[in-house]
């Protein structure tokens, strides 16, 4: 009896010093997660604040092919690859995604999309690595443009927002004027 009565003594200790060691690195590891997530939101915020720029027009940029990122609203819309050509003053973008499940796109709101004619959609072309890439019109850089995505499998629009970045794109010299 006595000796169950040492072995729990001494297990119970050995737990309680655990818990307090773990108990101080908890609070260092509060720190660092505050620290985080503070420089997250700094980054965030100075995100908003460039996200807030004039959008740039094609007249704002130099002819050319570059390689861009295009940010999507949604995770099942994941753009892989994308290039903006620029020409005569207008641009478009040939985007691939990562995935095969879009029959076609539409530049505007799914309802739109529901009201449009078969002319005014955007079907895919199939690469040579299986992937599906759609040559969309692009108004703008740096701004939210709609975009209504067709799902093969649901049968149904999906509402998506697309904005095309200016990052690594050559400005023509008076473009910030």
């Amino acid at each position: 009896m006595l000796k169950k009565t040492l072995v729990f003594a001494l297990s119970a200790a050995l737990l309680a010093f655990s818990l307090a060691g773990c108990a101080g690195n908890s609070s260092d590891s509060a720190k660092a997660s505050n620290t985080d997530s503070q420089k997250k939101t700094e980054q965030a915020a100075d995100a908003t604040e460039g996200a807030s720029a004039a959008p740039i027009t094609a007249d704002k940029v130099a002819d050319g092919t570059y390689p861009i990122t295009v940010d999507s609203s949604s995770n099942m819309f994941r753009i892989v690859d994308a290039q903006l050509i620029v020409e005569n003053g207008s641009m478009h973008c040939v985007m691939t995604l990562s995935g095969t499940g879009y029959g076609k796109l539409f530049m505007g709101t799914g309802d739109e999309a529901a009201a449009a004619s078969e002319a005014d959609f955007i079907p895919y072309v199939e690469n040579a690595e299986g992937k599906y890439t759609y040559d969309v019109p692009v108004d703008a850089l740096d701004e939210d443009t709609a975009c209504a995505a067709w799902s093969i499998r649901k049968e149904q629009w999906y509402d998506r927002t697309l904005v095309f970045e200016s990052a690594g794109v050559d400005l023509r010299a008076d473009a910030l004027k």
